[in-house]
């Protein structure tokens, strides 16, 4: 906002903006304090009590963020922070009468008494009164004393003249007057000038500046700091108040003014906050601070020093450019930052972070080039063998445990982006900060390391750890929590989109089925509906009855689905996922430890939120979820995304196949027992290579294998064979295999255009049926033996092959061997 100023000096300007409304007088204010002071908003100085006159705040109690607990006695006005509500001076009247906290109604109204200071009760007298008890300036009071008479009598007496009013007492922060025309301080502060002047090296002039006006409850001096102090304060109080909904006590406002005047600071920036400081009156400084600082920010200002504030950039936290010490490289990651923020789409503290991120890889660069000898200061001496350091100390680094694998990947990737894009914005031509700067330092492709094959993620977690995670939600102590922690479960949304849910977020199809509506920030794609179960939605119906009872005033499209307990007189914000996340740890920390299917102690450090997410999409994926919905599901552009949700590898893989390994049976039914040594040294490399997906089980036979299982020598009569065996996997196949052949036999036997040899030959044999059949009561047979337990655990590993096995559509043909039809060479 620019505010239009004629200059009187160097340093002090003469507004043609009004700022009554903060100043009383507006002569002497520099161009700083003026524009902050238009950016206060009149109403919310005249809710706050403002009087600019007096430079004195004296928020009405009632004032939502900036009120302050009064006492619930009928004739009391003190400040009473106590959960009873109660002051020390109403709780000792109670101990006198002899009543509890809870009859304090019944306690006697004082008479003559009130808050002061007050006015002398003398008709017309302009003086403050000594004390509340006597009710009388110190003039009147001495001629009361003199007269011998009392106060309700003198003020009849022929001799109580009214007396104008002393002047304003010499500190610069009191707002009380002088104990008489003659003297300079009022009297509380004589009484601390006496005490003052015992100590050496006395500077009254300093004393006056610095010390603490007399505190009374529900006003704050603003009195002797600086008008663009002053300026900022209400700044940010306002702010405090409109973007962080946050409550401002009384007490840690008044000690934060008293420790500015006592510093003489001329700006906000300039308090020196103690070493060992107040949470809450270090938390009031950081916020008021920072909003007084932004309100006259731009990014063209943030650009021009080392810390940024990216609130001013549309995103959250900070940014710092200090650990880069070379100043074209400085210039140049400024340069680069300034382009790269506006294309962040996630406006929370992700978009902040990437960036970050991004420096702190150009920081270990500048570290790197410190090491020479000109310090890496002239961009047009760096080189091949300069880039070639930094290289080789990023490979120390990884060697030396310092960084990761990944960690060098990225730094590699990183430095290499801000480079390339600082030379496609012309910064290394001349008059650039990085003018000069070799083509030859930079990094190429084949300078970044190979990234290491990622082993199975495995992030989902296992069907009998969220069971026992289910039965201790009701350990969860808030309400809020619980409820998201319920619905990421059930809906696999990441933290982010799950905290910033709107209360009215449930919708319903054409057909009446539930849908949850969410923005999915991390691509950018608003209004995603989501099919849920109706326990889900009944879950959501809940919470939206929750929120709306306790802020019932609250218009419903302001209202969060997840509201924050702090800091939030309106519902109007949400939990953070970092608050989410910390909650969720607390709880998975306290529960007790969760057992796996085969009895191990489960990591609980694998229980994050996000494992959720994959959980639900292995969930669906085991239920036989096709990826394309799935996709769908998951809200992922790309179905490589989704792959990595739900894919299962080697080790997922192995461990249901040494389930059913467990339940393997020979071509005549015998079970096959095997050690699990056996089966991690050779069960697993034949299933891989030395073995081929038959119908109803596995072959062994080598010619077969190698053809795919498109050549087999018996014309594939498997339950004859040697080479076939089956497990309990393929209970279902060989089941269909036996409706198969008595349908074939059925059929055969009803023919009546076939010749007998024919017949004979399509029939199929007894002995076949026969076997097949022996073979299936073998496997019921053997499931019959098995514990609840261990049939349940069966269960889901044939549920987990049989989803992820190569299967073969009808029988194998039998390889047919093309003739060739080439002339015979001649011998």
């Amino acid at each position: 906002m620019t505010i239009p100023l004629h200059a009187v000096s160097a340093d002090v300007v003469v507004p043609t903006t009004d700022v009554s409304h903060v100043f009383a007088t507006a002569g002497g204010l520099d161009g700083r304090a003026v524009r902050l002071a238009a950016l206060v908003d009149p109403v919310f100085l005249t809710d706050a009590g403002w009087d600019p006159a007096s430079s004195v705040l004296s928020p009405p109690p009632s004032h939502p963020l900036l009120g302050r607990p009064v006492c619930c006695g009928k004739d009391c006005s003190t400040t009473a922070p106590a959960r009873s509500r109660v002051c020390a001076s109403c709780r000792r009247r109670l101990d006198r009468h002899g009543l509890g906290v809870d009859e304090i109604d019944l306690l006697p109204v004082r008479t003559g008494w009130a808050k002061g200071p007050g006015l002398c009760a003398v008709s017309r007298c302009r003086r403050e009164w000594l004390s509340s008890r006597h009710g009388l300036c110190r003039a009147h009071l001495d001629q009361a004393d003199t007269l011998g008479i009392g106060v309700a009598e003198f003020c009849r007496h022929p001799a109580a003249r009214p007396l104008t009013a002393c002047g304003p007492c010499a500190v610069a922060g009191c707002v009380q007057q002088r104990r008489h025309p003659d003297g300079l301080y009022c009297e509380p502060h004589q009484l601390r000038l006496r005490r003052a002047r015992r100590e050496d090296r006395f500077d009254e002039q300093q004393w006056r500046l610095t010390e603490t006006p007399i505190g009374r409850g529900g006003q704050i001096s603003f009195r002797g700091l600086a008008p663009v102090v002053v300026a900022e304060l209400l700044v940010g109080l306002q702010q405090r108040g409109r973007l962080d909904g946050v409550k401002t006590k009384e007490a840690d406002l008044r000690r934060w003014c008293n420790e500015l005047r006592a510093q003489q600071a001329a700006t906000l920036a300039d308090y020196v906050m103690a070493a060992d400081p107040d949470p809450m009156l270090q938390s009031l400084c950081k916020s008021v601070s920072a909003h007084a600082r932004r309100a006259l920010a731009s990014p063209e200002t943030e650009i021009a020093g080392d810390e940024w504030d990216l609130v001013v950039f549309g995103h959250t936290s900070t940014l710092s450019f200090t650990k880069i010490t070379q100043p074209w490289l400085r210039e140049v990651a400024k340069r680069w930052a300034a382009d790269d923020l506006p294309k962040r789409r996630s406006t929370t503290s992700r978009g902040g972070l990437a960036v970050r991120h991004h420096l702190g890889c150009v920081a270990r660069l500048s570290e790197s080039l410190r090491m020479r000898p000109d310090r890496g200061e002239v961009p047009a001496a760096l080189d091949r063998p300069a880039m070639e350091a930094f290289l080789n100390r990023l490979a120390y680094l990884q060697g030396a445990g310092q960084i990761s694998n990944d960690g060098r990947i990225r730094t590699c990737r990183e430095v290499r982006k801000v480079l390339t894009t600082a030379r496609a914005m012309g910064l290394t031509r001349p008059g650039g900060p990085a003018a000069g700067l070799g083509e030859d330092f930079t990094i190429g492709v084949a300078d970044v390391p190979d990234k290491a094959e990622p082993a199975e993620p495995g992030r989902d977690l296992p069907s009998e750890i969220m069971r026992q995670l289910c039965a201790h939600l009701d350990e969860l102590a808030s309400p809020v929590m619980r409820c998201a922690i319920e619905l990421a479960i059930d809906t696999g949304r990441r933290p982010e989109e799950l905290c910033t849910l709107s209360l009215d977020c449930l919708s319903r199809d054409d057909d009446g089925a539930a849908v949850l509506v969410y923005d999915n920030h991390k691509a950018n794609r608003l209004g995603r509906r989501l099919p849920i179960s109706e326990n889900t939605a009944q879950l959501l119906i809940d919470q939206h009855q929750h929120v709306r009872a306790r802020w019932p005033h609250t218009p419903l499209a302001e209202l969060k689905l997840l509201p924050t307990d702090r800091r939030n007189p309106d519902g109007t914000k949400a939990i953070t996922a970092f608050s989410l996340a910390f909650a969720h740890r607390t709880w998975v920390t306290r529960i007790p430890e969760l057992v796996t299917a085969d009895g191990a102690i489960f990591d609980k450090t694998k229980i994050v939120l996000y494992a959720y997410r994959h959980t639900y999409a292995q969930r669906h994926a085991d239920a036989g979820v096709g990826i394309d919905v799935l996709r769908e599901l998951m809200d992922h552009r790309k179905l490589d995304a989704t792959k990595a949700y739900y894919r299962v590898g080697e080790n997922r893989r192995r461990e249901a196949v040494d389930r059913v390994a467990a339940m393997q049976f020979d071509r005549h039914g015998n079970r096959i027992w095997r050690t699990a040594q056996q089966l991690l040294d050779s069960e697993h490399t034949r299933r891989a290579i030395g073995e081929v997906a038959v119908p109803f089980g596995v072959c062994a036979e080598p010619s077969n294998v190698q053809a795919g299982g498109n050549a087999c020598p018996f014309r594939f009569r498997c339950t004859g064979c040697d080479h076939f065996r089956t497990d309990v996997s393929y209970l279902p196949d060989l089941q269909a295999y036996l409706d198969d052949l008595l349908r074939n036999r059925e059929r055969v036997l009803a023919a009546t255009d076939v010749d007998e040899w024919a017949r004979a030959e399509a029939m199929p044999s007894e002995e076949e049926v026969l076997r097949v059949r022996r073979l299936i009561a073998r496997v019921h047979a053997g499931l019959n033996d098995l514990t609840d337990d261990e049939r349940t655990h069966i269960d889901t590993a044939v549920a987990a092959v049989r989803g992820h096995r190569t299967v073969m559509i009808g029988m194998p043909r039998i390889r047919q061997i093309a003739p060739d039809l080439r002339p015979e060479r001649p011998a």
